[in-house]
């Protein structure tokens, strides 16, 4: 029988609009060497080791969730796709055909992903451009993942053996799975009023758990974000632009002020972004924007408990909103209010930062993003989404050819015209800024604005030091 989704990727799949595309990725940049030729070889010698990479939604009639069938008609020369610049071939144009490329929603009718081998990149280095769909990321392996290798030479990999399609399920078969949903549906909205009429404890147990945990810190000190220009009808056309950081400035700013990487991070969005909105003459005093940023709530002993099973994307993890200091201030200042805002869910013991995601899930910055995405889809209205996931400090390779930096994305969702998405890797932050065309014309310029933040913050610190 096929794979049904999940009520939450089901979600994803009636939230995807051509305003609203609901698909998440990264553009990683490669040093000189690798051709298009190699990425497809590479693909093909390890494109079984994603499963769902071959598989096509199948509608089903009565409303009922969708399922995964094998594609039978699958056409990998269709996924993976080739492209070029125009010399010079900089940032800014990378991140221009960049973002039209992740305006475009995907096909359902063929497997949710496309990658795109860009070449003609500066001093001749190569762009690889992923796309995911929301659904598909649920699954928890990525493309880009399996095609990386932690030694220079490269493997000679023979292509996996033929592959053969399973037959999708007869028409009657889909039609009894849809019956059966529904009217399971209706048995167990029956059984859960039921047992919430006979259980009153359970609620307050919930409660009480909701209290002390990471949920409780944040309603205390979450309101609903305010107005902001970052807050507009979302068109479905994008902005992309790329930035980095050195990691080592902003281990410097922990150091010597203490607090976290994450704290930092979030001081120079802050910064940037009110620098940004200042020079649009928007007024910044005394203003607090929402930043949304996930976190994992769980036990002391860290297992996932109630509340996680019921109020979480069955995860663990909850998007919560935390206070964006914009205004005009000292960095000093300014990351010592970041630090105190966010001291709460860290000393209540039962969340866990995103930049700590890592060690429950293992190297896989793209699917922490992924993560984060599917979050911030489903959160209340925020300002600006920041996703960071720490990735290896050591290099990666693909067929030789060096990883010099990955430049995450996640959708744009609600009203929120922008998102940022990070990744450390080989000591530098890839910023990858994703903004609506409309509703963010100066995105590239947020871009410089970045380190220039980062800069003074910096500066500071080794002034203090």
């Amino acid at each position: 029988m096929a794979e049904r989704l999940s009520l939450l990727d089901a979600s994803f799949v009636t939230l995807d609009t051509p305003t609203t595309p609901m698909h998440a990725g990264a553009v990683a940049l490669f040093g000189p060497g690798l051709s298009f030729g190699d990425v497809l070889q590479a693909i093909q010698a390890r494109l079984e080791r994603v499963p769902l990479a071959r598989k096509r939604l199948q509608e089903l009639p009565l409303g009922a969730r969708p399922t995964w069938v094998d594609d039978r008609e699958f056409d990998l020369t269709y996924h993976v796709r080739h492209a070029a610049l125009p010399p010079p071939g900089d940032a800014a144009q990378l991140g221009e055909y960049c973002a039209r490329l992740i305006g475009r929603q995907l096909d359902r009718r063929r497997p949710l992903w496309e990658l795109y081998v860009i070449e003609g990149c500066a001093d001749g280095r190569v762009a690889l451009l992923q796309k995911e769909h929301l659904a598909l990321a649920g699954s928890g392996t990525n493309l880009l993942d399996v095609l990386l290798d932690e030694e220079p030479e490269s493997v000679e990999e023979e292509p996996s053996a033929p592959w053969t399609p399973e037959p999708p399920d007869p028409p009657a078969d889909l039609a009894l799975q849809a019956v059966r949903e529904r009217t399971e549906t209706v048995a167990q909205a029956a059984r859960a009023v039921g047992e919430l009429a006979r259980a009153p404890g359970r609620l307050t147990r919930v409660a009480r758990d909701t209290a002390g945990s990471a949920l409780g810190v944040v309603a205390r000190v979450a309101r609903l974000a305010p107005e902001s220009p970052l807050n507009t009808r979302l068109t479905p056309h994008r902005r992309f632009a790329l930035t980095a950081l050195e990691l080592d400035a902003m281990r410097e700013v922990r150091h010597v002020f203490g607090g976290t990487i994450h704290d930092a991070l979030v001081t120079v969005v802050g910064d940037a972004v009110g620098r940004l909105l200042r020079g649009r003459g928007y007024d910044t005093t005394d203003l607090d924007l929402r930043i949304m940023v996930p976190v994992r709530v769980a036990s002391d002993d860290g297992s996932v408990g109630d509340l996680a099973e019921e109020l979480t994307l069955g995860t663990g993890v909850v998007g919560v909103l935390a206070p964006l200091p914009v205004m005009e201030m000292d960095p000093v200042a300014r990351l010592y209010r970041v630090m105190g805002e966010l001291a709460g869910l860290r000393e209540s013991r039962q969340a866990v930062a995103a930049h700590d995601l890592v060690r429950l899930a293992g190297y896989a910055p793209p699917l922490l993003h992924a993560m984060a995405a599917r979050l911030a889809s489903a959160e209340q209205r925020y300002n600006v989404a920041l996703s960071n996931a720490p990735g290896p400090q050591s290099a990666r390779y693909l067929r030789g050819a060096p990883l010099e930096g990955t430049y995450p994305f996640i959708p744009l969702a609600g009203d929120a015209a922008l998102s940022i998405a990070v990744t450390s890797y080989a000591g530098r932050m890839g910023f990858g800024l994703l903004g609506d065309r409309s509703g963010l014309p100066d995105l590239e310029q947020l871009a410089d604005l970045i380190p220039a933040a980062a800069d003074d913050l910096h500066a500071a610190a080794r002034a203090e030091r």
